[in-house]
């Protein structure tokens, strides 16, 4: 993986921050703070232990995972290169039971929660964006909570690959690296059911199945088994505002 430069990573950065409404000054100042780095596919990054504030990924797919006190995990939403991570603007410890699996060798910008904090309390506009964004990512996991009680569960993993596939094709992919336990924990389906989905899905010659990877092949015909209470919702998300699709 061809890693960009710290100084291209900064710009990239600092625009990013501003497309998605923080103003020039601050986005210059977090771009100037943040370092970059990379995790390999299967590792891990918690957000207590490696104070993570924010993080723009220049490169690969991340998964957002919340490990709950009976020891089960939940994930949440996937993140893709060019989009950013959120850590709201307080203590870390108060997100020790989240976490970021990478499921595709991954490179990444990142401010520190301490760096970030400290932004926070020199800038009330910084510290009103931060807190947006948090209260959007809350919005956005109700949503998902609430699609899994009102759609069945084949339509919840054919909305999930839409939903993922639609995310890669923006930048001209079509393979997704992700094991079926990976996207079980998104939808909340059984690991035999996910797989009798995925396996009608190849018959029907709209996915393929590298056991590891999925890759689409007719992005169109997997939109169309969507059934209709699906596509309303997936057009109500679709056509959210800017910075509401940013945290999706």
């Amino acid at each position: 993986m061809a890693a960009v430069s710290q100084s291209k990573a900064q710009i990239e950065l600092r625009n990013s921050l501003m497309r998605h409404g923080l103003h020039q000054q601050a986005a210059l100042a977090l771009s100037e703070l943040s370092h970059t780095d990379s995790m390999a596919a299967g590792e891990t990054a918690q957000l207590d232990t490696d104070q993570l504030g924010l993080a723009l990924i220049h490169q690969g797919t991340l998964m957002r995972q919340v490990m709950f006190h009976d020891g089960s995990i939940g994930s949440t939403e996937l993140r893709y290169s060019g989009q950013l991570v959120f850590s709201p603007a307080r203590a870390a410890s108060c997100d020790n039971n989240v976490r970021y699996r990478c499921l595709e060798p991954a490179y990444y910008s990142v401010v520190s929660t301490q760096a970030l904090n400290e932004q926070c309390r020199a800038d009330a506009r910084l510290l009103e964006f931060v807190f947006e964004r948090q209260h959007v990512y809350q919005r956005m996991v109700e949503d998902r909570m609430l699609l899994r009680s009102v759609l069945s569960k084949r339509e919840h993993i054919i909305m999930v690959l839409v939903m993922v596939f639609s995310s890669k094709l923006k930048r001209g992919e079509q393979l997704i690296r992700v094991t079926l336990e990976d996207l079980c924990t998104v939808s909340g389906a059984t690991r035999q059911y996910y797989s009798r989905v995925i396996s009608a899905l190849c018959r029907q010659g709209i996915l393929v199945n590298h056991y590891g990877a999925l890759e689409l092949l007719d992005y169109n015909r997997l939109k169309a088994e969507l059934g209709e209470t699906a596509r309303k919702h997936y057009e109500l998300v679709r056509n959210r505002p800017e910075h509401w699709t940013e945290m999706a």
